[in-house]
């Protein structure tokens, strides 16, 4: 099947129907934590290869982790406006950004208001911690106390973070009605909508409700991705990690939405390079529908 005839499959008819009328707006949007700058396969080569994913993605907007002194390099390469938020992350679009919001920690979260032919976008690019590292353990078959892990991804080193993030974006949130809000980034945890019962096989033997995907679910965000997969075992979405096929393949990196004029219509995972894959996380695009 070509991508365009899965895209097609994808869309309800009455969007096909408005899109081919003319009417409404597509918006591209990639999260990409691209690894120490891109430098990791090369000082020079890594940051043209991570131009390379974005460019031929077709991604409009990037919101990038683990930006490290290459995003005005990436930017300019590809002709798009930087946001730069702190070292760790930056927003990158070929539409204009007309504004910027009050977000958390700079190390943590960043957040833009987009023009796309006049219709206007909030996105986001955030990072989470991780308070201890389940997939070491899991490589090596150790024994993870399901309650305590629940309990230590609900704390201050992960959901706690988001929740923060959330709160400070509430204004956005809350007029997404009007605005749509698109939340992506490196959560660093698994997904409730992953870890479940028909999945325990690829996961361990584990079942684990990850608290902050619920908290996004709770706060009237949808998985865009698992919006068009909706199966976890037929279509993971695996972005940890592709330089490393022995590590215990999970997806922790994600691209949220919210508003009423907004849709998915397609999503892919991007993990390889003609030469080389410049990052350890896989990129997540997720084309939207925009309507006014």
């Amino acid at each position: 099947m070509t991508v365009v005839s899965l895209m097609l499959r994808s869309l309800p008819l009455v969007l096909l129907l408005l899109s081919f009328d003319g009417i409404g707006q597509e918006l591209k949007v990639m999260t990409f934590n691209i690894w120490h700058g891109g430098r990791e396969t090369g000082e020079e080569e890594g940051p043209r290869r991570v131009v390379d994913v974005i460019r031929d993605s077709g991604a409009d907007v990037v919101a990038m982790q683990e930006t490290y002194g290459s995003g005005a390099r990436i930017a300019e390469a590809l002709g798009y406006h930087l946001y730069l938020r702190s070292a760790n992350l930056s927003i990158m679009s070929r539409y204009p950004i007309v504004d910027t919001l009050d977000a958390y920690e700079p190390f943590n979260s960043g957040a833009v208001i987009i023009d796309v032919h006049g219709k206007q976008v909030v996105v986001a690019s955030n990072w989470l911690n991780f308070p201890f590292d389940y997939w070491d353990m899991l490589e090596k078959d150790e024994p993870i106390d399901s309650a305590q892990w629940q309990r230590a991804f609900s704390g201050e080193k992960n959901t706690g973070i988001l929740r923060e993030i959330l709160n400070k974006l509430n204004p956005a949130i809350e007029n997404s009605g009007r605005i749509p809000v698109i939340i992506c980034g490196d959560f660093n945890s698994g997904s409730h909508l992953d870890w479940i019962k028909d999945a325990r096989d690829l996961n361990k033997g584990y079942v684990m409700p990850f608290p902050a995907t619920l908290l996004m679910e709770s706060r009237g965000f949808t998985d865009a991705y698992r919006a068009i997969y909706q199966d976890p075992l037929m279509c993971r979405g695996i972005t940890w990690t592709p330089i490393r096929q022995e590590a215990h393949q999970d997806r922790i990196d994600y691209v949220f939405y919210k508003g009423s004029s907004i849709r998915p219509t397609a999503a892919e995972v991007i993990n390889t390079h003609a030469e080389v894959f410049p990052s350890d996380h896989a990129a997540v695009v997720v084309a939207f529908y925009l309507t006014d």
